[in-house]
């Protein structure tokens, strides 16, 4: 009996060492697979066509990694594909790539049928912060669709050149300085964003009234524009500087730019936006705030009391 018990788990053995063993075979073929050749860009722009978005994001993952000269004309020729989600695809490697050959493609997508293709190639122009889209966005400014208006209203202000195109980049200023009063708040907040790239230039009072916005994202990216304003254009380590220069406001404005940030450190203001406040301050070296700072050190939430810390740090 102990012979056949013996025999038996002998033979359990055996049987997980060739599962082991073919386990081993298979990891090794897959892992000589991986190490071989890539598969041509083609591959990846054909899974394009899949209605999975997983897919289709594993599919742009994989294309980023080859070179620009290899994909970026696959990319042109693939422009006009009639599925709408190749286009969609299409324009969002052509503004991660950020090559310059794709510019015309994108200008013209603008116009594409689909509100999401053309939302996509304003995105794209905006990562590529190329100029000669201009003329073109300025056509979309008003947009019927909300979706393609506040992505080409995003644009308008890293597209925009003062010094070479100034008729241009006037109209471009006055559709975005129309946008921060739009009843859409994603379309205020795409237009805050691209007013900095023309430094803010004669936004200060309209900034200091959006401070008060229903819409808590609007609020937080203004706090954040006062605080730059406010800062009178002094570098920022973790921002891109604007086209634009951000001049020093006047006394005037500046106070108002400090009361309209003391006034969003109200206890009832959402957390993330008393943060961005209290940064604000502090990059502005806001003397006039140092009490409200160190009633926060003391009595503020945790989150308050570090930023405090920091802002009357960069103060004193």
């Amino acid at each position: 009996m102990k012979h056949a018990l013996w025999s038996n788990e002998t033979a359990c053995n055996r049987i997980r060492a060739g599962r082991l063993v073919v386990l081993i075979g298979w990891a090794v073929v897959l892992l000589t697979a991986a190490c071989g050749e890539d598969e041509p860009p083609e591959t990846y722009i054909r899974q394009f066509r899949s209605m999975d978005q997983t897919v289709r994001t594993r599919a742009g993952n994989e294309l980023i990694r080859y070179p620009a000269d290899e994909v970026v004309p696959l990319l042109i020729e693939a422009a006009d594909h009639e599925l709408i989600r190749v286009r969609f695809e299409v324009m969002r490697m052509l503004g991660r790539f950020g090559d310059e050959r794709g510019v015309p493609v994108l200008i013209r997508a603008l116009g594409d049928p689909s509100p999401r293709v053309a939302a996509m190639a304003a995105a794209s122009l905006t990562l590529l912060r190329a100029e000669e889209a201009l003329p073109e966005l300025l056509r979309y400014a008003r947009d019927p669709s909300p979706e393609v208006r506040r992505y080409v209203i995003a644009a308008l202000g890293p597209c925009h050149d003062s010094q070479t195109q100034p008729a241009l980049s006037d109209s471009a200023h006055r559709q975005v300085m129309r946008a921060l009063d739009d009843s859409r708040p994603e379309i205020r907040v795409a237009a805050l964003e691209s007013i900095r790239e023309f430094g803010y230039r004669d936004a200060g009072a309209q900034l200091v009234d959006m401070a008060v916005d229903p819409s808590p994202d609007v609020r937080y990216v203004v706090v954040q524009a006062l605080g730059e304003l406010g800062a009178g254009g002094r570098e920022s380590s973790y921002r891109r500087p604007p086209r634009d220069p951000i001049v020093q406001p006047s006394a005037a404005l500046r106070d108002s730019l400090v009361t309209a940030l003391l006034d969003r450190l109200r206890p009832d203001e959402y957390q993330s936006i008393r943060t961005r406040t209290i940064r604000a301050l502090g990059e502005m070296q806001a003397e006039e705030a140092v009490p409200a700072l160190e009633e926060l050190e003391a009595s503020g939430t945790a989150d308050d009391q570090r930023e405090a810390r920091r802002a009357l740090a960069e103060i004193r």
